[in-house]
């Protein structure tokens, strides 16, 4: 018998084939039968403590519950409260802000909203977004549901540094088939490598990109999705990079997608914001209207807690102290973490991408399935990637540590 459908034909073979959830739900099963001390889970992107516990920080939770019902219920502006706006743009930025520009802000839903409003507004029907080949795994979904295509980067070269010669050749391609041209950074603490771009890096970058955008024809998007901003360093060696977006030509758009869920701790409110820098206020207003239109007919208004709980912390220097000493607790323990990790492989052997911060490590590995099939016989989940394995160093309590390089290593041997 025939199975029997009634959804639009674009939606027939639809599914989640989210990796990352299938393996959360093998894990704790895992740990259920043979206790958390016997399961290295390194499925979640989550801070979680030695105990393997979900780590929110105690100032957030603290200020968001003695938030009054009306901050809490009422309703907010399509494009956020105004002084959500200016606080995330203040946060964002901090003293790195671009000099003679303009940026506005728009509340989403997480980074991404952020992400899926750039990915919907800036590109034709069809077309195609440039992503590195070292990925968030959500980044095809998002292009998928909203019918783009994604084509990749390479993003490291032979000396694992930058590759701005694959970044190049894949921008000329595109630019012979279609006018805006999106492309996806992920960067301080990129997903999944930890790697974080240098300074000269972005020049590069968006030295190349200018000489493009000579062609008046040519519109050049760029995405940062800086939802591990806060775990890469302090904001000097962070936020730089930003300085450099001062002066662009009008056809090339700066955006960023913030998430409050990685800064904040605050996962399950669902809150972010899409930023946006350019050399024309007009392009800013624009921006501004359009993703607003967006936002509207797809989840209307972003939770209005959060967005008032960002706006206090930007006012109150001494809330704002206590949240960075606390997330600066977790960063040393994701740090020592990491150390141990990258120590042992390279004892081992086993080849990793270039960390920098942030909460994951890449192994670049052909077979990665049959890899991390291998590890889950031995209670290890990890994410395999296209081209590799992701370890959640920051979920991994510490003493778990110990020996993980070297059994990544005979299951890729084996």
């Amino acid at each position: 018998m025939n199975a029997i459908s009634i959804v639009a034909s674009h939606a027939v073979h639809k599914k989640d084939n989210d990796t990352i959830y299938t393996l959360m739900n093998e894990a704790s099963a895992a740990i259920k039968l043979c206790g958390r001390d016997k399961v290295v889970d390194s499925t979640i992107g989550a801070i979680q403590d030695d105990e393997g516990r979900f780590v929110a920080l105690p100032s957030v939770v603290a200020h968001y519950r003695q938030l009054l019902y009306d901050d809490l219920m009422c309703v907010t502006p399509i494009v956020g409260s105004p002084e959500f706006q200016r606080a995330v743009i203040d946060f964002v930025f901090q003293k790195y802000y671009p000099k003679d520009s303009y940026s506005g802000a728009v509340a989403t839903v997480g980074g991404n909203g952020a992400i899926r409003h750039v990915f919907k507004n800036y590109l034709e029907h069809g077309e195609t977004v440039l992503i590195p080949d070292f990925y968030w795994v959500n980044y095809p979904t998002i292009a998928n549901e909203n019918d783009r295509t994604v084509a990749k980067y390479e993003m490291f070269d032979e000396n694992n540094s930058f590759s701005l010669v694959s970044l190049k050749e894949q921008v000329v391609k595109l630019s012979k088939v279609q006018n805006n041209i999106v492309i996806v950074f992920n960067t301080p603490a990129h997903n999944p490598s930890g790697y974080s771009m240098t300074d000269v890096d972005w020049k590069n970058v968006l030295d190349f990109l200018k000489a493009c955008a000579c062609d008046q024809e040519k519109k050049f998007i760029v995405l940062v999705d800086i939802a591990y901003l806060d775990y890469a360093g302090d904001s000097a060696s962070t936020r730089s990079f930003m300085q450099q977006f001062d002066q662009l030509p009008a056809n090339i758009l700066v955006t960023m997608a913030f998430s409050m869920s990685k800064s904040f701790t605050m996962y399950g409110l669902r809150c972010g914001a899409l930023v946006a820098v350019s050399s024309s206020e007009e392009i800013i207003n624009e921006f501004l209207q359009v993703n607003a239109a967006s936002s509207r007919g797809v989840w209307s208004t972003v939770p209005r807690g959060a967005q008032r709980f960002m706006a206090d912390v930007m006012n109150n220097a001494a809330l704002r102290d206590c949240i960075d000493k606390e997330r600066k607790c977790y960063v040393e323990l994701i740090t020592k973490r990491a150390s141990l990790f990258l120590a042992e492989a390279d004892k081992v052997k086993l080849p990793v991408l270039p960390y920098k911060a942030g909460f994951f490590i890449a192994v670049p590995a052909k077979e990665s399935v049959k890899v991390a099939d291998r590890l889950k016989q031995q209670n290890i989940f990890v994410l395999p990637l296209e081209k590799g394995l992701r370890i959640a160093i920051c979920a991994i309590p510490t003493f778990q540590i110990h020996g993980l390089a070297g059994k990544i290593k005979e299951a890729m041997n084996s």
